[in-house]
């Protein structure tokens, strides 16, 4: 029987819950609105089975060639509506016309950020799984699901963070020729009670409700994404992670699961196919490319079958081999390092859900006047195009 001591033990992947044969684990939310394995002891039958697949207890240790690249879609609307360069777009194509499934993470109608499969039926939502989204996800049976759709040798492509990819892994128990998987580096991940709050401050301020959110717009660049919020009146809001209230808690690390400051799955050494990031320095990782503030990513090749496919992938793609060790040097310091937990971290979790969102942030992360200014202070640049102008000047300056 699974049994959490310590909340940094537990990355709520939801293995253990859909691995129990007699459904007697469910995930529940702790105080702070994480979800953690809920056990009814009358139910269980001691099988141990939820203990042998937790990912962080069944180590992976297994030493893979990888690949790395540095790569953008050849579609520049795809790559415009994406966090960064737009990987993901072509891949879920391929498996869609495969009469395959493509599982992700959305924003859906109940305003929550959920894992969500999308096939021919419903193809017009894949554009719902295009961005980061920095809110640990509901799962549900996701992995079941996953395994059902799998023996019935359909294809399935599943992205998430390493240890949600990690968590699939464990509890399939065998390697699938027709399962695909991406993760993404992970900063941390708030919780959904947070996000609940933050989308429920903003609805209320804007007296409409939210419609659209893009947690990293290129609203001013790929170097200076912003939350943008799409309510059903039509106003839009933008804020950095300067005054943000949901992104300043997430860049802050005041807001992640206790797992995630101290990560078992900072290495290298990923289970999935392709791992993916940011692409901040490609100019620098590649000889001669002009950063264009449109974005690239850093990918990871990790697997035969990920080699295989992105053979088939490759003229959808922009692409450029770079070196591994200088991609995760300038670009890719998350993969190895864990989260650093704001010494206020407990105290933020604790008084959430008595204060007003606005009076929270103020108490525990606060915004100043003169964060307030270079935010307004950028959108006028940006309008008359004098942001672009700054923007060479400074890379001109480090360069």
């Amino acid at each position: 029987m699974i049994h959490i001591e310590n909340k940094k033990q537990c990355c709520g992947c939801t293995a253990c819950a859909n691995a129990c044969p007699t459904g007697c684990i469910s995930m529940q939310p702790d105080e702070e609105g994480f979800l953690y394995p809920y056990i009814n002891k009358e139910k269980c039958i001691e099988c141990n089975k939820c203990d042998t697949v937790c990912p962080i207890k069944k180590k992976h240790t297994e030493a893979r060639e990888i690949e790395s690249i540095c790569l953008r879609s050849v579609d520049i609307d795809t790559v415009n509506e994406s966090t960064s360069g737009g990987f993901f777009t072509p891949l879920s194509k391929y498996v869609l016309e495969k009469n395959g499934v493509v599982v992700g993470v959305a924003f859906t109608e109940s305003k929550k950020i959920e894992h969500i499969f999308v096939d021919s039926e419903n193809s017009g939502e894949v554009s719902k799984l295009r961005g980061s989204k920095y809110v640990q996800s509901y799962l549900y049976d996701t992995f079941s699901r996953i395994k059902e759709i799998l023996d019935n040798e359909k294809l399935v492509c599943f992205s998430g963070t390493p240890c949600q990819v990690s968590g699939l892994i464990s509890y399939l128990g065998r390697d699938y020729k027709n399962l695909i998987t991406v993760d993404v580096v992970c900063h941390g991940t708030p919780s959904p009670k947070l996000w609940k709050k933050y989308v429920e401050y903003q609805e209320r301020k804007h007296n409409s409700r939210i419609r659209e959110v893009s947690f990293r717009k290129k609203t001013y660049g790929y170097h200076s994404g912003t939350m943008e919020l799409v309510f059903e009146s039509g106003k839009k809001y933008n804020g950095s992670a300067r005054v943000d209230y949901m992104l300043k808690s997430f860049f802050r690390e005041i807001s992640s699961r206790p797992s995630c400051y101290d990560c078992s799955f900072k290495t290298d050494q990923h289970q999935s196919d392709f791992t993916i990031f940011d692409c901040w320095s490609a100019s620098k990782l590649v000889p001669g490319l002009k950063d264009d503030d449109r974005g690239y990513t850093n990918v990871f090749i990790n697997s035969d079958k990920g080699r295989k496919l992105f053979e088939e992938l490759r003229d959808d793609y922009e692409w450029y081999p770079v070196e591994k060790e200088q991609a995760i040097k300038l670009d890719g310091v998350m993969i190895r390092n864990s989260a650093t937990p704001h010494t206020r971290r407990d105290e933020y979790y604790l008084e959430l859900e008595n204060e007003e969102l606005d009076e929270h942030i103020q108490k525990f992360i606060p915004i100043s006047k003169k964060d307030y200014f270079v935010e307004n202070s950028k959108s006028i640049l940006y309008k008359t195009k004098l942001l672009y102008t700054i923007k060479n000047i400074k890379k001109h300056l480090k360069g």
